[in-house]
């Protein structure tokens, strides 16, 4: 019984989970849907290392290591089981190569004195020439392509949603209320927000910069809501409260999805 095949199927099953895991925290940062898509493709294109080992192991343990780095390399930490299966699958077809289709590496050259047809069909386990499974070896190297095609093209989709979503959104109606008072800033800025797309756990924050060209104070949106619909108005107020001498000249609104750390939209109220 081979038991490569069996590794290889755990470490399908392992990276498929790890695909779903962060397909459902795509919601908590966009660009885990792209790590999820280059796990699972990687996770499936694996099996085929099953179907290698017939052919040649040594095929077959390079579409198993290739395939578990695509996991590893897609889902980090949830993609450990699945790398690891993976990797036990390709020593473990190494430690039963002689039960691999390919056993010319006990021979230097096979020659047949008859049919080889016919003799194949008697001795269904007679070697075959390493030379005929070379093609084979085109296997692993369009794998590696399509998990970097699928890293790329998940990567150029999620920035053109993103772009999208960034020239849908607009700020108008801006005014504000900054005054001095008793030694502090007090007021804010206040505006009107709408959206053409739905936009998911939405954080609004002002950083604002002094005359200098310093930061000097970050605070947050006091209107508090969780998510944008398409369409739809929503009032802003980013406050500023500090001592009278950190005059701001500016104010940088930032609106970020999903917890990222770069911010999806920007604009920049200046003061007179």
């Amino acid at each position: 019984m081979k038991i490569n095949p069996i590794m290889a199927v755990l470490a399908f099953l392992f990276g498929l989970g790890g695909s779903l895991v962060a397909y459902s925290w795509s919601g908590l940062s966009a660009d885990l849907a792209t790590n999820a898509s280059i796990t699972l493709v990687a996770s499936i294109l694996g099996l085929i290392g099953i179907y290698l080992f017939e052919k040649d192991y040594k095929i077959a343990i390079a579409q198993y290591i290739i395939s578990g780095l695509g996991v590893l390399i897609g889902t980090s930490m949830v993609g450990i089981p699945g790398f690891i299966f993976y990797v036990i699958a390709a020593i473990v077809a190494y430690i039963e190569r002689d039960q691999s289709g390919s056993k010319t590496d006990k021979f230097d050259e096979i020659k047949f004195y008859g049919n080889e047809q016919e003799i194949r069909q008697r001795y269904p386990n007679f070697p075959t020439n390493a030379d005929k499974n070379n093609i084979y070896w085109i296997i692993p190297v369009i794998t590696l392509i399509l998990i970097v095609l699928s890293g790329v093209m998940g990567d150029a989709s999620y920035n053109n949603d993103l772009q999208e979503k960034a020239n849908g959104i607009d700020i108008t109606n801006i005014s504000s209320d900054l005054k001095v008072s008793y030694g502090y800033y007090t007021g804010g800025v206040q505006g009107t927000l709408s959206s053409q797309r739905d936009i998911q756990s939405v954080q609004i924050k002002g950083v604002w910069y002094g005359e200098d060209g310093s930061q000097i104070d970050q605070t947050y949106d006091t209107n508090t809501f969780t998510d944008i619909k398409a369409n739809q108005k929503y009032q802003l107020n980013i406050p500023y409260y500090k001592e009278s001498n950190y005059k701001p000249v500016k104010v940088e609104i930032q609106i970020f999805e999903n917890f990222d750390d770069t911010p999806l939209y920007t604009k920049t109220v200046n003061f007179n």
